[in-house]
């Protein structure tokens, strides 16, 4: 099931990537990518691992989850508590049906989502938090919410599972008939960001020295609502057309009757 990465992001203990790798190895998923974390080749997640060694050793490696997240399409990160101006925060169970519906559907399917789990003692920070298209929370017994790595990483890789499994291996999530354009990739969303900050900056609409939240609220906004292809290219037009103005075109008049 390529279409579903599972990210570990800034992972200090060597058994919790061996862990991980086991978790997702038998619910179906072989997909794991790395972000600044230990080496998944100590023997400690080797041993812990337990026969899901392959998925350690094919796991991809990366300095920044913007880069881990660049092909996909929808990402979910998980999050201990509601954030200021977040992105809609989801149940496991919501996140994990609203994926599958997603990437099973008949209409626009997603290629590849990816679920984000952060740092054992700090989770994800508000920034990386920013990249996701949702945030994801386990529910637990407020009294006692601690769930480490390894065991946040499999009760996902159940719930996405079980969520594929029902959506049938291809049920279409829609019947409106209506042909639509799947959302474009996590590194096409970059672009417009950063393009957009430029425009917003020479324009002095933002001061770059008092940027407050605007940027990270209009992240957000893009990231609840991530624009396909075409209406990329639409955005990213208005955007170009704003930095180099074009001069209107000269008014045609009507010629006058009796006149050459």
């Amino acid at each position: 099931m390529s279409s579903i990465v599972f990210i570990l992001v800034g992972t200090t203990h060597a058994g919790n990537l061996g862990a991980a790798a086991r978790a997702i190895r038998t619910m179906g998923f072989d997909t794991l990518r790395l972000v600044d974390t230990v080496s998944p080749r100590k023997d400690e997640a080797l041993a812990r691992a337990s026969g899901a060694q392959p998925v350690l050793e094919s796991a991809a490696r990366f300095d920044r989850l913007a880069e881990a997240i660049a092909d996909c399409q929808a990402v979910y990160g998980t999050s201990a508590r509601q954030r200021h101006l977040s992105v809609p925060l989801l149940s496991c169970r919501e996140a994990c049906e609203m994926a599958a519906t997603s990437i099973t559907s008949e209409l626009a399917p997603l290629e590849r989502v990816a679920f984000v789990f952060g740092r054992e003692r700090s989770g994800l920070t508000n920034e990386e938090l920013d990249l996701c298209t949702r945030h994801l929370h386990i529910p637990t017994d407020p009294d006692f919410s601690s769930l480490n790595l390894g065991a946040a990483v499999q009760v996902v890789a159940y719930e996405a599972a079980s969520a594929l499994a029902a959506q049938g291996g291809g049920a279409p999530a829609t019947t409106s008939g209506k042909e639509e354009d799947p959302p474009v990739s996590s590194d096409s969303m970059e672009h417009l960001h950063a393009h957009l900050e430029r425009v917003m900056i020479n324009t002095g609409f933002l001061d770059p020295a008092r940027p407050r939240h605007l940027m990270r609220r209009l992240k957000r906004y893009f990231e609840r609502n991530r624009p396909s292809e075409n209406e990329m290219a639409i955005l990213r037009g208005i955007l170009s057309a704003t930095e180099n103005p074009r001069p209107p075109a000269p008014e045609k008049r009507a010629p006058v009757p009796g006149k050459d």
